[in-house]
């Protein structure tokens, strides 16, 4: 049977022009959005299969597992839809832009030259990568680095055998590492987020009330923001050894895409928080005290710490 490519459901409640598969703004699991009269009646994935009569084995059941999964990756998900790439081939189904593919491949071509000499760099700057990259030394660097590891892949095949092989892997690693650049650039914003918010916390250092909003929102802010400085430290941990990516390719590409699945999906939280951060300018008014709430609000419904109550306290 042929996998199905679209989100094609049978029963009618699919049908209706404009309904939607989402998170629940509430943080309480996938919901079905079905517009009504100007407002949206929001259906949570349980009641809509018990309501309607979806039983759990029909091929609806079914569809809506791989759309409460496809949530993961895009932000909602119209009956009709493509079901994201991710879902099907492992590849991502959002777009990024040229110059983070340049920044992935002068980060390889980098690392493979100074493998090749002995000490292996791992450059993220991408001003100093684009400086190393086309220095005449790298290019012949880089043919030396693909001739041995050409060997170690293929010892029994002549050498332009082994060459080619270790070419098509780093590309491949090129077109993974492209969606890591590519986040990498969008959490800058968390920098800028850090950095205003100790602004703001100068800005109303003489208000008590709002002084204290900002110490909980930079409080808060901190696992997030930890959070993400740790999956990219990971990553570049982990792809810091050109000769294992290249050699243990069958098990770098899966690495690359996890980690790159975790950091989009922060990214898609954290996409319009970033942006109103991005175009805020710290100011001792009521805007900024809007900010200020708003973000409070965010983080606190995200990453507050949670009290779990037993009998034995409430006694």
């Amino acid at each position: 049977m042929e996998r199905s490519t679209h989100f094609e459901f049978k029963h009618r409640i699919f049908a209706i022009p404009g309904a939607h598969f989402r998170r629940s703004d509430t943080g309480e699991g996938v919901v079905y959005s079905i517009p009504c009269e100007g407002v949206d009646a929001v259906v949570p994935v349980a009641a809509l299969m018990r309501e309607f009569g979806i039983a759990s084995d029909s091929p609806d059941s079914a569809m809506i597992d791989t759309a409460v999964r496809g949530l993961d990756y895009v932000r909602r998900i119209h009956p009709g839809d493509s079901i994201p790439k991710e879902l099907l081939d492992g590849t991502a189904s959002w777009t990024v832009e040229e110059r983070h593919e340049y920044i992935a491949r002068w980060r390889l071509q980098v690392q493979l030259a100074s493998w090749v000499s002995g000490d292996e760099q791992v450059v993220t700057d991408a001003d100093m990568l684009e400086q190393i990259a086309e220095d005449p030394q790298t290019n012949d660097k880089l043919e030396k680095a693909m001739k041995r590891l050409g060997w170690e892949v293929a010892p029994s095949e002549s050498e332009a055998f082994g060459v080619a092989i270790v070419k098509e892997r780093v590309e491949s690693l090129v077109r993974e590492l492209t969606y890591i650049e590519a986040l990498r650039d969008r959490f800058k914003s968390m920098k800028t987020i850090q950095d205003k918010l100790e602004r703001f916390a100068k800005l109303f250092a003489n208000s008590r009330v709002v002084g204290e909003e900002v110490a909980r929102v930079r409080s808060l802010f901190t696992n997030p923001h930890g959070e993400v400085r740790s999956q990219f430290d990971d990553v570049d941990a982990q792809t810091s050894e050109i000769r294992s990516l290249v050699l243990n390719y069958d098990n770098s590409i899966p690495f690359i895409r996890e980690r790159r699945d975790r950091l989009h999906g922060l990214s898609m939280d954290w996409e319009e928080m970033m942006l109103l951060w991005d175009a805020a300018d710290p100011t001792p008014d009521e805007i900024g005290i809007r900010l200020i709430r708003k973000t409070y609000q965010f983080l606190g419904r995200r990453y507050a710490p949670k009290v779990e109550w037993t009998i034995g306290a409430l006694r």
